[in-house]
């Protein structure tokens, strides 16, 4: 007997053991991911599909609970929080959320207030416990140490027309030690698993089933949404830089957005709904809340009552060591107009806001909406980091390019 006649046994063992070793490597590779209800890149199939859809129809208790820790998180709707446990989210987040040693992040409760508050579903906090039992005088004590904490608030996302309710995960954070990873991992599933369940309980309304969050660096074993780069520019000592560069017609005006104008900003989103291909926002009246305490601030340029472009800043409560505060260009849109009128309105605002708030010395630009349009060639690169925006129960089979995107949480 040759070894052609035995070749087609060859062949099928072959295939089995690189099937195994495949199946053992991702078991290894991924533990968290891999039975996460994501879209991962082994996952070859699901490219075929042209539309996105969810994984699972309803997030039910029969999902996978490897890493839930029930005894160590509680979920907190954000309506019932004490005070107490206001501040224990703010504490962790005021000292852990930014890893940059020489950077201060001045998160307080009022802003934690604006962020969570006018959603149209709940919002909820979690706080990720060490628990220790101690015996006084004979009797055992509990005593609970904050260690982590995460939090989630609805918006909407569109994907190419495919509309869906979403919970955004935003603040996670832990305190630093040997296993920031692991707590990471039990924080975020146990966190899903209990909204995900809650919701289906508690709602009158059709529930959120699908969650999103924006995570820097490379995250292993999950297929992106989307793709941007994060760029970190030194905002010029120069008033007259803003100056010279903000100029525009005299019917073209810049419009400062406000409580007594929050119409104008809903009006311009809704048009620029129709421009990207991926659209996530808050809920509208959670964004008026973040203009009126001046977390976000938001400018339209007009010209005659016709809205020509807008651009989105946010204070991100970042304060760098010697150095100043860093401000967030959250997106812009074009709707009109001239790429020179655009960076007009661009350099107009900045000036506007810069003479306003001195201590903004950094701005941070995502290449997401029409970031990328603007001419940066004159504004020095202090760094720059990749990010991405991932999503979880949902599959969207053709990631974006970053400038067809549009978000703002």
């Amino acid at each position: 007997m040759s070894l052609y006649d035995n070749l087609p046994i060859y062949i099928l063992i072959s295939l089995v053991l690189v099937f195994f070793a495949i199946f053992i490597y991702i078991k290894l590779a991924f533990p968290f991911w891999n039975i996460q209800p994501v879209y991962h890149p082994y996952d070859f199939w699901r490219c075929l599909y042209s539309r996105p859809f969810r994984i699972y129809g309803k997030f039910h208790p029969s999902v996978k609970t490897k890493y839930c820790r029930h005894e160590n998180v509680d979920i907190i709707p954000f309506a019932n929080a004490t005070i107490e446990q206001k501040k224990a989210f703010v504490n962790l987040v005021q000292c852990y959320f930014v890893k940059n040693e020489k950077a201060m992040c001045m998160f307080h409760l009022e802003n934690l207030e604006s962020y969570f508050s006018g959603h149209i579903y709940g919002s909820y906090l979690s706080l990720y416990k060490d628990v220790f039992y101690k015996s006084v005088e004979g009797e055992v004590i509990r005593e609970e140490k904050p260690r982590g904490c995460i939090s989630s608030r609805s918006g909407e996302l569109v994907v190419r027309g495919h509309k869906e309710s979403i919970y955004y995960i935003d603040f996670m954070t832990v305190m630093r030690g040997v296993e920031d990873k692991k707590i990471q991992r039990e924080m975020f599933e146990t966190h899903i698993y209990k909204t995900g369940v809650v919701e289906w309980k508690e709602l009158v309304l059709e529930p959120i089933r699908v969650w999103m969050f924006k995570q820097m660096g490379n995250l292993p074993g999950i297929v992106p949404m989307v793709r941007f780069m994060t760029r970190v520019y030194e905002i010029p000592n120069n008033s007259g830089f803003f100056e010279m560069g903000a100029k525009y017609p005299e019917h073209v005006v810049l419009v400062e957005i406000d409580k007594g104008n929050i119409r104008k900003m809903t009006d311009g989103l809704e048009l620029a709904r129709s421009k990207f291909s991926i659209f996530g926002i808050t809920d509208v009246a959670n964004l008026a809340g973040l203009v009126k305490s001046g977390v976000l601030y938001v400018y339209i340029l007009e010209r005659m009552g016709e809205i020509v472009s807008m651009y989105f800043f946010r204070d991100t409560r970042v304060s760098i060591e010697d150095e100043g505060s860093i401000l967030e260009l959250v997106g812009s849109v074009v709707l009109q107009g001239s790429a020179l009128l655009f960076r007009g309105g661009f350099l107009g605002a900045m000036g506007r806001i810069v003479k306003k708030n001195g201590v903004y010395k950094r701005l941070r630009v995502d290449n997401i909406t029409d970031n990328g349009l603007l001419d940066w060639r004159e504004w020095y690169c202090m760094g720059e980091e990749r990010g991405a925006y991932y999503l979880f129960n949902m599959v969207v089979p053709f990631t974006g390019s970053a400038g067809d995107v549009f978000m703002m949480f």
